[in-house]
């Protein structure tokens, strides 16, 4: 008597095997930097070359939101990056960091807790994809930053008296600065 191995038939299906180099389109990320401070965001990749998220971020006095895009030219664990980005922060309100460091009963500092903020920044760097979908990224560039006050809206009216007559007008400033993001991604789908 013979044996013979026999052989699975064969459907002519392809075979589904995980692809290494196949990317999970979407991500979580999470970063530090300045000037948006710390930052969460979804993140949305279409095709191998770019990602786009959006998300808030927080600065340690108010939350904010931001908006960006990174592309990715090479193919690989390591790759260099160029991510645009704009954001924006609102004026606090009267009830601001200073309000609860110091005593309630005195006047907010209106120089610091009353200024919003908007920018844009381009930043270069390196992404660093391990297997298990963690991506470690590091950038710096440049943001333009648009700086702003209201004014005396919203300030309690026994502490409009305390004011200098040069507070009582909103005002704007521009500025360009230097910024740095570290941070981690978490892609899945």
């Amino acid at each position: 008597m013979m044996l013979t191995a026999q052989t699975a038939p064969t459907s002519g299906l392809p075979r589904r095997t995980q692809d290494p180099e196949r990317l999970a389109p979407f991500g979580l990320m999470l970063d530090a930097s300045a000037p948006e401070g710390a930052g969460l965001s979804l993140s949305f990749r279409p095709t191998r070359m770019l990602r786009l998220h959006v998300g808030g971020t927080h600065n340690g006095v108010r939350p904010g939101a931001r908006v960006g895009l990174t592309l990715l030219p090479w193919k690989g664990a390591l790759s260099p990056a160029l991510t645009l980005e704009a954001g924006h922060a609102r004026p606090a309100n009267g009830e601001g960091l200073e309000r609860r460091i110091v005593d309630r009963t005195q006047m907010p500092i209106h120089s610091f807790e009353r200024v919003g903020y908007s920018y844009a920044s381009a930043l270069l760097g390196f992404e660093w994809r391990t297997p298990r979908r963690l991506t470690f990224f590091v950038r710096g560039g440049v943001s333009v930053m648009r700086l702003y006050s209201p004014g005396i809206v919203g300030v309690d009216e026994q502490f409009r008296d305390a004011l200098e007559p040069a507070n009582f007008h909103g005002w704007s400033l521009s500025d360009i600065e230097p910024t740095a993001k570290l941070g981690i991604l978490w892609s899945f789908g």
